[in-house]
């Protein structure tokens, strides 16, 4: 019999129901799955010795001190696309697989990411909270712009990124641009956008949409600079990680009117303490890392995180889509990984 643990099971993107869900699945796999919530790493080492697989439904601390001090630890699943929290040079140097699940939700993620930027173009917000208020704001607030006259810019055209670039340049008419250094140079045979470098990406975008991992290189690139270079018009939305905006910088662009509008999922402090400026900015919308949540994405989620487990410990074998430290030597002998 295997063992897994899940770490973080009182994180809220993955329901109590769906974990158990979850266990009773891995039951018939031959894998005991432990539901436990534990906030550091300290608590992680103490109570997973015995764990064959860790699976994080959120940015559980998988640190170095927890892959060199697990060595009967094989694998760590994350339930979503992000592996910022784990340490994967040391998983690459001790053999642990680190899984996360590219794609699972990039259509509701682009919906989100659709839905932020048209209750900013449309005033829905800012009509709504003043009629609660009592008031009657007919035709007020900043006049609302077509998305055909503007340019959608993106930051990063991968998984979400792409539905985005659908839903405006085919529905709306809207020029698209994008800024990633990583994209395929054959990409202009399937899309109609232009690739620019970062500096006119702000300078052009009528709406900036980030869709980017966090990484040491972009980590906080959305800063002051950045914001004053941007239009004075301009709106930025973020779905992808909090980090890669400076939210001090970006309060200060809202109230200096170096930008107009703000979209935000993510932030760099999660939950986002009722204190920040940004819960009280008129000109920001805020959700809760909610984005990825749809009714495909979950279904997606729980079942890949079923057979992706199920695929390690018992089949000895996994695509290397899957993997997120694509040089691992797995530790489990006569493993396979499968290119894709």
């Amino acid at each position: 019999m295997w063992n897994a643990v899940i770490v973080d099971c009182n994180y809220g993107s993955v329901s109590l129901e769906n974990q158990e869900y979850i266990k009773h699945e891995y039951e018939k796999n031959g894998i005991n799955l432990r539901l436990a919530h534990y906030t550091t790493p300290q608590e992680i080492l103490d109570n997973c010795k015995d764990a064959d697989a860790i699976l994080g439904t959120g940015n559980p601390p998988i640190t170095k001190e927890v892959l060199e001090g697990l060595p009967k630890l094989k694998v760590v699943q994350r339930f979503g696309i992000g592996v910022n929290s784990i340490d994967l040079e040391a998983a690459t140097k001790t053999g642990t697989l680190i899984l996360y699940m590219p794609g699972f939700c990039v259509q509701e993620l682009a919906l989100h990411a659709s839905a932020l930027i048209l209750n900013l173009l449309r005033n829905v917000s800012f009509y709504d909270r003043n009629i609660r208020n009592g008031q009657w704001p007919k035709a007020q607030g900043y006049i609302p712009r077509n998305p055909k006259d503007l340019v959608l810019g993106l930051y990063g055209f991968g998984g979400s990124a792409r539905p985005l670039y659908d839903i405006f340049y085919h529905g709306f008419g809207t020029k698209v641009i994008t800024c990633d250094p990583y994209v395929k140079k054959d990409i202009k045979e399937n899309y109609d956008v232009e690739i620019v470098y970062f500096d006119e990406l702000l300078a052009r975008a009528d709406i900036l949409s980030i869709h980017a991992p966090l990484t040491a290189e972009t980590r906080h690139i959305f800063n002051r600079e950045a914001f004053v270079k941007m239009k004075k018009e301009a709106m930025i939305i973020n779905i992808s990680r909090g980090g890669l905006i400076d939210q001090e910088a970006l309060t200060w662009a809202l109230d200096h009117g170096e930008i107009r509008f703000a979209g935000l999922d993510v932030f760099e402090q999660e939950p986002l303490p009722a204190s920040n400026p940004l819960v009280h900015q008129d000109q920001a919308i805020l959700t809760c890392h909610s984005a990825f949540y749809g009714d495909h994405a979950q279904k997606n989620q729980i079942q890949w995180s079923i057979d992706l487990v199920d695929s390690v410990l018992n089949k000895k074998c996994i695509r290397k889509t899957y993997i997120a430290n694509k040089d691992v030597t797995s530790k489990i002998n006569g493993f396979q990984i499968m290119e894709d």
